[in-house]
């Protein structure tokens, strides 16, 4: 194992938050793409790290009609991010991963609480970004870019025509996650501030 994939699969089991709030791990090199619109959303993306927001989604699998909602929010410094009753919190010097039902919390980000939904704590960002740059590398035609409206927010949209229909990302121009439709998963914007919700990082008391 090469020492730079060492530091990386590190990074992402321990509970630093320079890890998780600090620089963009990915766990394979980042593919080359040479579409620009594709280019332009995946720029908008990579901004998300520095956001200050709140943004509530619903979360529909298409397959076994699995949905559930989600709320994410950020500051300088802490993350949280809430799907169904599981809560992930990022803060200085340490990660969690809180079940809000019983009001516990284990050390470190178990994204097997969620993988029903076929997503991880990092679908707002990250997660959908690599996705986008996947679907890139698999495109059979070119993509289109445009402007549309979720949660009363103008967001950066590109539909991307893959094998089996056609896949459509869209960002704030905070770089959050607007809108992700493909044949599994749809995942939509409802709600959305730029502002940040402290209540969010209280899972009852812990």
């Amino acid at each position: 194992m090469r020492l730079s994939t060492f530091i990386i699969v590190l990074c992402s089991s321990i509970t630093l938050s320079a890890c998780a709030l600090g620089p963009r791990p990915t766990l394979v090199e980042d593919l080359p793409v040479g579409d620009a619109n594709i280019v332009s959303l995946l720029d908008i993306f990579a901004l998300a790290d520095s956001a200050e927001f709140t943004a509530s989604y619903r979360i529909n699998v298409n397959y076994g009609n699995t949905a559930a909602t989600a709320t994410v929010t950020q500051g300088e410094q802490e993350r949280s991010i809430t799907i169904g009753d599981t809560r992930y919190l990022i803060e200085t010097g340490r990660t969690r991963t809180c079940d809000l039902a019983s009001s516990s919390c284990s050390q470190g980000l178990d994204d097997t609480k969620v993988s029903d939904l076929q997503i991880t704590h990092q679908f707002w960002s990250r997660a959908t970004e690599q996705r986008l740059r996947i679907d890139a590398s698999r495109n059979i035609g070119p993509s289109e870019s445009y402007l549309a409206e979720f949660a009363d927010t103008q967001v950066n949209c590109v539909s991307v025509p893959v094998v089996g229909g056609t896949k459509v990302y869209c960002a704030t121009d905070e770089g959050v996650l607007a809108h992700y439709a493909g044949p599994d998963l749809l995942i939509e914007l409802t709600d959305y501030s730029t502002t940040v919700n402290r209540e969010l990082f209280s899972i009852g008391g812990t």
